[in-house]
């Protein structure tokens, strides 16, 4: 099995040495392509929350939240409602760091936090590719709900709720400076992500024909913004449309999750266990996609 699976490699990494010099174009045009998404659409929504983030942290926002909230980790969940994907990594790495927070609990939490930026669904998919602000709220409401729904059958293995305040906070420069220089690494991560998955999702499907449907579920699942923009372009009806892309939200994308790990890659987290969770919260979304589709579409 082992020799089959390292032949397996050296014939896709054959591959791509073959298509990065027999059609270089398709490379470059799909980096630059990366490029684009992310300072357009992840640089300007994902920088500020981050450093917002770290000051939250600093002057015990946290703290403060967890006196009026009593139910387990709370803040998390508000701060990645409102920032989008991958601050619920950010915020959990920084929380790991501190020893805030224990690296199981961790894993339970990033699982049902990869909440999309509200103003990427409504703005971005909902008004832009799909030209309806009810579909964007609908997309973004039927996300949460998913995913409260694995918060509350995980709760009881949550360990501990139980935080100290910070006693000696940064000074405002000195955290400015620190959050700017400690994010940009974090954030030039995300976008080596984004240039790996979407040129890789190209390459497949300029060498390989795929019934379109197909082809388009596999370009969400490698990178959620360019696949579902080449959803709403597609003749699909809109119901299928829209099970396709509120299961891509749900489930995050391979490149999305990437971005996750590598941000909290000094630490041990589960990966198959999140990994098994995201796709129980796909298949909770597909059935209320279905139950919406039914009575309000």
């Amino acid at each position: 099995m082992k020799s089959i699976y390292k032949i397996l490699k050296y014939l896709f990494l054959t591959f791509l040495i073959y298509v990065f010099l027999s059609n270089p174009n398709l490379i470059i045009t799909n980096v630059n392509y990366s490029i684009k998404i992310f300072v357009s659409n992840v640089l300007p929504s994902m920088l500020p929350f981050f450093i917002l983030t770290d000051i939250l942290i600093n002057y015990n926002y946290i703290y403060f939240l967890n006196t009026i909230f009593k139910f387990k980790y709370s803040f998390i969940i508000f701060i990645a409602l409102f920032s989008g994907l991958p601050s619920n990594a950010k915020i959990i790495n920084t929380l790991l760091d501190k020893n805030m927070i224990s690296e199981k609990d961790a894993g339970v939490m990033l699982s049902c936090t990869f909440f999309p930026n509200p103003m990427f669904v409504i703005g971005s998919v909902g008004l832009l590719m799909f030209n309806s602000y009810k579909i964007g709220i609908s997309l973004l409401l039927i996300n949460y709900l998913a995913n409260f729904i694995m918060y509350l059958l995980s709760y009881n293995k949550l360990e501990n709720n139980h935080y100290t305040a910070i006693n000696k906070s940064e000074s405002f420069l000195k955290l400015i400076k620190t959050s700017i220089l400690n994010n940009t690494s974090i954030l030039l991560v995300i976008l080596g992500n984004i240039v790996i998955f979407v040129t890789l999702s190209e390459i497949i499907f300029n060498y390989i024909n795929i019934f379109s449907i197909v082809e388009y579920i596999i370009r969400c699942l490698f990178e959620v913004t360019s696949g579902i923009k080449k959803v709403s372009e597609s003749l699909l009806t809109l119901p299928i449309k829209f099970i396709i892309v509120s299961s891509s939200l749900a489930f995050s994308s391979l490149s999305i999750l990437f971005q996750a790990f590598s941000i909290l890659s000094t630490h041990k987290i589960d990966i198959k266990l999140i990994l098994k969770r995201k796709i129980l919260i796909v298949f909770i979304t597909i059935i209320i996609d279905y139950l919406y589709i039914i009575f309000f579409m």
